[in-house]
């Protein structure tokens, strides 16, 4: 298929889904004038379902990227509304009443040259000592930090930061990296402590490399002098495009659903071949073409793993085929352990997809389906519309890389639990297993409950936990009272507020530790009064009584603060009608509609003793 046929293959597309499951580098060959014209037929399909404000710092020219940042969020179903400062490291625009903070974006991207960190850095590095180029370091970091803590302070949405990389290569050439003075490594460093920095000390702030897009694309596709020397716009196009498509990611990954579950097909997609008639010696999946292809598949993989990505299979097959080659194939890359769910039979996909959906506790939404079949990935996108479906390259060599470029696997924060994704499901199949051996010798619910031996640990305005605590917030959705999303930078503002009290509470039992899973954000209005405004958990430590347990402990500490009402709320969406009747459930009384109110007089906390857990509260 020649380079045209394939552009005009794209403008008959008539489904904005099929066009964001598209795989590949397909956007890279885009012209800008070929990107417009798509942007107008994907306009044509329908009108944007999310809004979102985008605001520019920048020392270089940035307006002249709004067409590919439009073009790529057309694609993903978003309208941009975009504001760019006046030109320049204008910290007025971190002032109260400045065009930024009235437009108030949910994004904020700087886009700043190496030069503004230190003006020294317009020198060659190579020439001071080892000492001037770390005392240089330490005042360019700090000189950057300090200007993002002002934005910080003044700006509720996530920051981005980005530093344009250098028009030269290195400074002594070829020889930098083996000089005690290399200006490469200095460099890198330099970026290795910002990241450092903005990660401990700014809230809802990212660090984006652009040196490795430039590393992508080549020095000589990523800058435009012609632009640069008359507009001080630097970027060719192929660049811009690549860019625009990063920032697109993050604001895809802030205004939609996260992706939590990756679902991996087995045959021609983990490993090539059918493992039912091949056999575990006759699979494509060893050193030499074609199994190479997919060894690289599953390594890659695992690094979405490691991104706090819960992978699982889906596969029609005799169940022990597969579970043979998890165990014992010496180049399989991901073993059994690595996958929380496993669903290996003749079943229909799209039932055992839900079947997953029902044993996670996640929605249909979270879920990114992986598989080479075109009948079973059209099933599926057919009867199960909410999942992500993926289908593999026709070739070998594409496959490793058939993920890359999914907007919802890119992630901004990585907490502990994030890490512990897998480990966490493990022990949940554990608990699982302990609960039918109970109801077979017959025991209830409470005797169960007992064994788990659970302990519960909450914590008041635990300003440790703000990162984790914001992203609770953005993405719990089944467990979530009002579904109120906010950044790190407003949940720390509620910790140092003291008309607000943050609580919030992990668990843990005999076979291991859920980390913080509950969140309640509780408005004091006045000496005797409080208002919840949000309350939520993760729906991994729902059926434990943890929930009531959390709020009964809390109340009973306002209650000790004095307050004697606490009112409440909630708010209906998709997702959420698990818990429609919970504040009912809780001696709450309905005030008007959605509102409740609970008095602490007349329904009085229960006590600790009253749950099948030791419970402790710190503040």
């Amino acid at each position: 298929m020649g380079r045209t046929s394939s552009f005009e293959d794209l403008l008959e597309i008539t489904s904005l889904k099929q066009l964001q499951e598209k795989t590949g580098n397909w956007f890279q060959s885009l012209t800008l004038l070929e990107a417009q014209k798509l942007q107008r037929h994907i306009n044509g399909l329908g009108a944007s379902t999310h809004n979102v404000k985008l605001g520019f710092i920048h020392t270089y020219t940035s307006d002249l990227l709004n067409p590919w940042l439009e073009f790529h969020a057309s694609i993903h179903d978003i309208d941009l509304d975009i504001y760019h400062a006046p030109y320049g490291m204008n910290v007025f625009e971190a002032q109260a009443g400045s065009g930024l903070v009235q437009h108030n974006p949910d994004l904020t991207v700087f886009m700043l040259q190496r030069e503004d960190l230190h003006p020294l850095i317009k020198q060659p590095v190579t020439g001071l000592s080892v000492e001037q180029q770390r005392s240089l370091k330490d005042d360019a970091v700090a000189n950057v930090i300090k200007i993002l803590k002002a934005f910080r302070h003044a700006l509720h949405g996530r920051m981005v930061v980005t530093i344009l990389p250098s028009r030269f290569s290195a400074e002594t050439g070829m020889y930098d990296l083996q000089s005690e003075f290399s200006e490469v490594d200095w460099w890198s460093n330099v970026k290795k402590e910002i990241s450092r920095q903005i990660d401990e000390t700014l809230d809802s702030t990212a660090y984006m490399d652009l040196d490795s897009l430039l590393a992508s694309v080549g020095r000589q596709q990523f800058f435009d002098l012609r632009y640069w020397y008359t507009t001080r716009y630097p970027f060719a196009a192929q660049a811009a495009n690549l860019f625009a498509r990063q920032l697109v990611s993050v604001v895809e990954v802030i205004c939609k659903p996260k992706a939590k579950v990756i679902i991996l097909d087995a045959d021609n997609t983990m490993w090539g071949g059918v493992i039912g008639e091949d056999g575990i010696n006759g699979i494509a999946l060893g050193p030499d073409y074609p199994g190479n292809a997919f060894i690289d598949f599953q390594r890659r993989i695992l690094d979405f793993k490691e991104r706090g990505f819960i992978l699982a299979i889906c596969s029609k097959n005799n169940h022990q085929d597969v579970i043979e080659v998890l165990q014992n194939h010496p180049h399989q890359v991901l073993r059994e352990d690595m996958f929380s769910a496993l669903k290996i039979n003749w079943e229909p996909k799209h039932i055992n997809i839900q079947a997953i959906a029902k044993e996670l506790n996640l929605g249909l939404d979270s879920f990114i389906f992986v598989d080479d079949s075109d009948y079973e990935c059209g099933v599926v996108r057919k009867e199960l519309p909410q999942v992500h479906v993926v289908q593999t390259p026709k070739k070998a060599v594409d496959i490793p890389y058939c993920l890359d470029n999914i907007s919802r696997l890119e992630i901004l924060s990585l907490t502990q639990e994030d890490k512990n994704k897998t480990q966490l499901y493990a022990q949940e199949r554990q608990r699982k297993a302990l609960q039918s051996k109970v109801s077979d010798g017959g025991g209830d619910i409470e005797e169960y409950l007992h064994s788990l031996q659970m302990e519960m640990s909450i914590e008041l305005n635990a300003e440790h936990w703000v990162e984790r605590l914001a992203q609770l917030t953005q993405k719990t959705n089944q467990f979530n009272l009002t579904t109120r999303r906010y950044s790190e930078q407003q949940v720390q503002e509620y910790i140092s507020s003291n008309n607000w009290l943050v609580a919030s509470f992990s668990l843990a039992d005999a076979f291991g530790d859920s980390g913080v899973v509950g969140l309640l954000l509780i408005e004091l209005q006045g000496p005797d009064a409080a208002r919840i405004d949000t309350l939520l958990m993760s729906c991994r430590v729902i059926g434990r009584k943890a929930e009531s347990a959390f709020l009964e402990t809390v109340l009973t500490s306002l209650q000790q603060q004095g307050i004697s009402l606490v009112r409440a709320e909630y708010i209906p969406t998709m997702k959420n009608k698990l818990v429609q009747d919970f504040y009912s459930n809780h001696q709450f009384s309905t005030s008007d509609n959605f509102a409740f109110e609970r008095s602490l007089i007349e329904q009085k906390p229960l006590r600790a003793d009253d749950f099948p857990m030791k419970i402790s509260l710190a503040s």
